[in-house]
């Protein structure tokens, strides 16, 4: 024992050391433990009854256990052995902990481990392996204490076991879902389950409110592949989602109804590293993200994911297998761990940096009607956003201050400086001048704005004349105050409008009655076809 504790030891101080080239951001390394296991994954949280915080950790020899309430007494409390794997993931409920790995063999199962006897050793209770051997991962409800595990990624059924454990010597299958097809990963929030379908790129979302007969109520289905895991916000309103493929993003659905999820965002910190499990905990998630580390998202806007803090565990090239496996965030200290892949177990603190937002909308000076496709260019993020069909655009950032440039072909380009604290979330109206306004114009100003879409449009557009009944006629008027183009209106409320001849530039769109008076205008780009 004494000489793993003189291990334990000098690797803490070798890492401690090292970690000075890491990069990090708001995120302070708070211990970290290399047993001298070869291969790390799967971590989970303990929180005794007296309050001390322990972290488990799966090594490819088996689960070790630390407390983690001092960082100058990081040592291995105990251990239980298991078949040598890659793959150990961990779950706990009450004072035991609930083991898997995803490998066929004998010895394989799931453990049951008694905690309670934490800080003095690990127990280990039963092997359960009634209904399987290999399971890819085990959950628990992210919400909750119920005494229930999920198993998924089994060879028996590929599907998702449901195990009541009140009795954790005994546990008992009580539920299953088997599709047919390979459920790598779920995560479990009140009545719902969200199975991750691998070879299928969708979430198959379950109403498990009775364990004996979990039914399919709805799917996601997207463009991305391998799909790994998700987790839900808090509120159950949103989830996000990561693919086990570099190159591809995580992504965030709106789940507010279940039979329509809309993606709303996407986040990576490097497409050349896959985004591998995601972890939420109040407004933020924590995200092993393999070779870039620890990332932490605020999502207190899930809509506009902002990373507000980092951790690199991993000095080589990015992409690949390497690095950050897992990042358990849920210790009442606020303590995050992980099991990096080569070294082992990492303890951080976050300092709960929150981020600042921007939403704003870009108007016609003239028409007050919103513009679309104009550049929001933010210099200081070496980024540029667009402004969507209804001329808005939103961006989230760290605090400090930032340079807008607004510009868009046939407008005068317009700076705008903003100093934003954290937590700000800033409202911008922006209007933006035509650079030139022939005087024959000034009729068509007074005159409410109508909806033109697509706009800037090349081949056609469509008019909404939904609250202008009387229209009869549409007239398109160049710089010159010369119309180069007429448009009867013989019924609908929709006008589709082919570009027969015009050239690239802005244009005043005008709506007239039948008595030939001014309804409404717009003022419209067309882009070369």
């Amino acid at each position: 024992m004494l000489s793993k504790s003189l291990l334990i030891f000098a690797t803490f101080i070798a890492s401690i050391l090292s970690s000075q080239a890491q990069t990090a951001l708001n995120v302070d390394l708070f211990g970290q433990v290399n047993r001298g296991d070869s291969r790390y994954s799967g971590s989970w949280s303990f929180i005794a009854p007296n309050g001390s915080e322990y972290a488990l950790i799966g090594a490819k020899s088996g689960t070790a256990a630390y407390c983690i309430d001092d960082p100058n007494n990081l040592t291995e409390l105990g251990f239980v052995p298991g078949p040598e794997t890659n793959w150990r993931e961990i779950t706990t409920i009450g004072h035991f902990a609930y083991v898997v790995t995803d490998v066929q063999g004998t010895g394989h199962g799931m453990q049951v481990i008694d905690l309670s006897y934490l800080p003095d050793s690990l127990h280990l209770v039963t092997n359960y392996t009634e209904h399987f051997t290999k399971g890819h991962i085990i959950q628990k409800a992210i919400d909750s204490d119920e005494p229930i595990v999920y198993v998924m990624g089994t060879t028996t059924t590929q599907g998702v076991h449901i195990l009541d454990v009140s009795d954790p010597a005994n546990p008992v299958q009580i539920g299953l879902y088997a599709p047919g097809y390979y459920i790598h990963d779920a995560h479990i929030r009140g009545n719902l389950l969200f199975a991750a379908a691998f070879y299928e790129t969708a979430v198959d979302i379950l109403d498990i409110s009775d364990k004996t007969n979990p039914v399919l109520i709805g799917k996601i289905d997207y463009e991305g592949t391998n799909t790994h895991s998700a987790s839900t916000t808090e509120d159950g309103k949103y989830l996000i989602l990561a693919d086990e493929q570099d190159g591809y993003p995580g992504r965030i659905f709106n789940i507010e109804d279940l039979e329509n999820p809309v993606e709303v965002a996407q986040y990576t910190a490097n497409s050349a590293s896959l985004v591998h499990n995601p972890y939420i905990r109040g407004e933020y998630c924590f995200i092993s993200h393999n070779t870039e580390g620890l990332r932490v998202l605020d999502i207190a806007d899930p809509e506009v994911p902002v990373e507000v803090g980092y951790f690199d565990t991993w000095p080589g090239m990015s992409g690949g297998f390497n690095g950050l496996w897992s990042a358990c965030p849920y210790f009442p200290s606020g303590k995050i761990i992980g099991g990096n892949r080569t070294d082992g177990l990492y303890i951080w603190t976050f300092n709960n940096t929150k981020a600042a937002r921007i939403y704003g909308v870009v108007l016609d000076s003239l028409t007050n009607q919103p513009l679309q496709n104009v550049a929001v260019e933010i210099p200081e993020l070496t980024d540029t956003l667009t402004t969507n069909f209804f001329g808005n655009f939103k961006k989230g950032m760290l605090e400090g201050s930032y340079t807008l440039h607004v510009s868009h072909p046939g407008y005068l380009t317009k700076s705008i400086e903003i100093d934003l604290a954290q937590a700000d979330s800033l409202w911008l109206e922006i209007s933006l001048s035509p650079e030139t306004v022939n005087p024959a114009f000034e009729q068509f100003l007074p005159a409410p704005s109508v909806l033109v879409y697509p706009n800037p449009f090349s081949s056609s557009m469509t008019v909404d004349l939904t609250s202008f009944k009387t229209a009869s006629e549409i007239l398109i008027v160049d710089d010159r105050g010369v119309v180069v183009q007429k448009n009867s209106i013989t019924g609908g409320r929709h006008l589709n409008i082919e570009n027969h001849h015009l050239t690239e530039g802005n244009y005043w769109l005008t709506v007239l009655d039948q008595q030939k008076s001014l309804l409404a205008t717009a003022r419209i780009t067309v882009l070369n076809r």
